[in-house]
């Protein structure tokens, strides 16, 4: 089945959402990308981190079409959005958060079988996300930014498609300074704290103790 990404992505941009691509210079603005930059998945936990004998699989995020790209972005004012200079990640940000939220599965060793929605494995659950958040905002015109992750969850029964278990979970981390590599440092930071709630909460949700017939 193809996914609605487009119209799904359309509702969450606001009318009044800008696209500034280009006129900008220094960090901001267009040109081709020269650096790529990948984000690290999520490897310690607590010790007490239950083991469910389930079989999980994790959809590609939805994201709005301002964010499903692989230009990073940025806003400056709560109606922009922009993309950093010279600069992209490795994939488009879902595939870059599906993958390193696959990882952070894996690295937790909590789940006995997982893998993404494409790979045919007979699901006891799917992981349903949404990227609502993933830029580093400004509110200054010379100081760092502040990066702003916010990630819907949803534990869906993939035979039934409903609903098992819903929220969300978000993260701000300041950036130390203004350069992009200190800023992708922050990105890591931000991303790896809503991970490590993902994989807690899923791990921990009282639907993956009665595995589904």
């Amino acid at each position: 089945m193809t996914r609605p990404t487009a119209r799904l992505s359309r509702r969450f941009v606001p009318s009044v959402l800008v696209l500034t691509l280009a006129g900008c210079s220094g960090l901001f603005g267009g040109g081709e990308p020269s650096h790529l930059y990948r984000l690290t998945p999520k490897s310690t936990y607590p010790p007490n981190l239950p083991h469910r004998s389930v079989q999980l699989l994790i959809n590609e995020p939805l994201a709005p079409a301002g964010l499903d790209k692989s230009r990073i972005a940025l806003s400056r004012s709560p109606v922009s959005i922009d993309y950093f200079a010279d600069s992209e990640w490795t994939d488009r940000t879902p595939l870059l958060v599906q993958t390193a939220l696959l990882q952070s599965f894996e690295n937790s060793k909590a789940i006995t079988a997982i893998d993404r929605e494409s790979a045919g494995l007979r699901a006891d659950f799917m992981l349903e996300t949404e990227i609502r958040h993933f830029e580093a905002v400004y509110d200054s015109a010379n100081g760092p930014p502040e990066i702003w992750v916010a990630i819907i969850v949803r534990l869906v029964n993939p035979t039934s498609r409903e609903v098992v278990s819903q929220t969300s979970f978000e993260r701000r981390e300041h950036a130390s300074a203004n350069d992009v590599p200190t800023i992708i440092s922050a990105f890591d930071e931000a991303l790896g704290g809503v991970m490590k709630q993902i994989v807690v909460w899923t791990v921990t949700n009282p639907a993956l103790s009665v595995k589904r017939s």
